[in-house]
């Protein structure tokens, strides 16, 4: 059975149990009632007929006279009859049918404690019979059945059903209104899910129950999300696998010219093999890259990370650069204005590479004999702050919010080497950090590169050690 079915079902049941309920109830209701005025009526009548014995008795029937004519149409005395012994009439001349007369009266001589039925004498010794009407029904009627509607008669009974029919009919529009406005966003959802399955990464369904606000117009916004983010990954895997195949091709038609060149110069051997283990290691340096890079954009990885001290952390991430700036002349300046104890909750290994990667790219595009600065300073209450500038061409302001993705290569970086995945790397580590990484080029020429990373104020004794693992990590 469809939803549509089973919620529709489950209303339609819904209302005519609700339906049956109610009658029931009014029915019980009106039965009780009508069961507590009929004692109170029989209680009354009773009284009636006892003051109107004792009137009888000490003045005769020309007292009772004068008595039901006092009460008039009072509720309950218009019941109540007095029948003459000799001729069997009502003393007020009232209609009354003879086989009930002698019920009464054969009651009365079977019952004679009776509050209803009553046989008195005058004081010539003729009978009178004292009785209520219907003094033989003990119940109230009962009302009609419940599965009619309360209070009304019962025959003739087709407006019941008009009533009945109605009440049905509307329930179950009510019912089909009901299921259609729940089922319909889930069909709409159903449609947009074959289209995202059929390759449709551009399905939305949102705006199309924006006027909802309820909790599937909520789903709906759930599933662009998701529609959304699937399409961003899509994308990335695209461009990642094409600029894969595109990096991948260079060194191994270089690789497939050495091979050629080995054995065309069978003499020139050793100087080849040499340039095959370069082009080898610059595809295992790109694959491990890329790997590293995968790992990172799986968010559902727990990367570890521990307390580690920030300012012996960067101390020792210059010294290893120390020789390679030598190199180029150059010089790498510290500054630190954070104390000794300044701590991130982090990873050393994937730290230490995120900020080696920006060194050495503010070493590689800076000219020899510059500085590259590193400070180290606070950025408000809870972040700090790490700057690493060079003295660059810088990047143009166009191409600075591309910088750090993949494979991107700005139009400064054109003849250097690398993969284009260094930024892309550090800029993911940031972020898996809680921090965040900026880019902006400084006057009158060069690159500053901006880390903001979260304090960890809890001290642990074991930050030393992690510092001291960089470079096994």
């Amino acid at each position: 059975m469809k939803l549509f079915q089973r919620i529709f079902a489950t209303f339609c049941a819904v209302i005519i149990c609700a339906i049956f309920v109610a009658s029931f109830s009014f029915w019980l209701v009106q039965s009780t009632v009508a069961e507590t005025r009929f004692k109170q009526l029989r209680s009354f009548e009773a009284s009636l007929l006892r003051s109107t014995v004792t009137a009888f008795h000490m003045r005769g029937d020309a007292g009772v006279r004068e008595q039901l004519q006092e009460w008039g149409n009072n509720p309950g005395s218009e019941n109540l009859y007095v029948i003459r012994g000799d001729d069997k009439t009502d003393i007020m001349a009232r209609p009354v049918d003879v086989a009930t007369i002698q019920l009464a009266h054969e009651y009365a001589m079977m019952h004679p404690e009776s509050p209803l039925v009553q046989v008195a004498y005058n004081r010539l010794g003729e009978e009178y019979l004292f009785f209520v009407r219907d003094w033989d029904k003990e119940q109230v009627p009962r009302p009609p059945s419940p599965f009619l509607i309360p209070g009304l008669p019962v025959a003739p009974i087709w407006h019941e059903f008009i009533i009945l029919g109605f009440i049905v009919v509307v329930g179950l529009l009510t019912a089909y209104i009901l299921a259609s406005n729940i089922t319909q966003p889930i069909r709409l959802l159903a449609r947009g899910m074959n289209r995202l399955a059929g390759g449709d990464l551009e399905t939305r369904v949102s705006h199309q129950l924006a006027g909802r606000q309820d909790e599937l117009y909520l789903l709906a916004v759930q599933f662009d999300r998701m529609a959304k983010q699937l399409q961003k990954l899509v994308e990335k895997e695209r461009h990642l696998l094409h600029h894969v195949s595109h990096e991948m091709r260079s060194p191994l038609a270089r690789m497939q010219a050495i091979v050629g060149l080995i054995q065309v110069q069978p003499q020139k051997q050793e100087q080849h093999l040499q340039r095959l283990e370069a082009e080898l290691a610059r595809m295992d340096g790109l694959v491990g890259e890329l790997l590293t890079l995968s790992r990172l954009e799986t968010a559902n990885v727990e990367m570890e990370k521990e307390p580690l001290l920030l300012v012996p952390f960067l101390q020792q991430l210059l010294d290893d650069n120390q020789e390679l700036a030598a190199q180029k002349q150059q010089q790498l300046q510290w500054q630190c204005s954070i104390p000794e104890a300044a701590q991130v909750l982090g990873n050393a290994g994937y730290l230490y590479r995120a900020f080696d990667n920006v060194l050495r790219n503010a070493m590689a595009y800076s000219p020899e004999g510059s500085t590259i600065q590193l400070c180290l300073r606070e950025a408000g209450k809870q972040q700090w702050q790490v700057d690493i500038s060079d003295n660059g061409p810088g990047v143009a302001e166009t191409q600075l919010p591309h910088i750090f993705t993949a494979f991107y290569r700005a139009d400064s970086s054109a003849n250097k080497p690398g993969t284009g995945l260094g930024l892309a790397l550090a800029k993911h580590i940031t972020e898996r950090h809680g921090g965040k990484i900026s880019a902006a080029n400084r006057k009158p020429n060069g690159l500053i590169m901006q880390f903001v990373l979260p304090k960890w104020t809890e001290k642990k004794e074991d930050g030393k050690k992690a510092t001291a693992n960089i470079k096994a990590a």
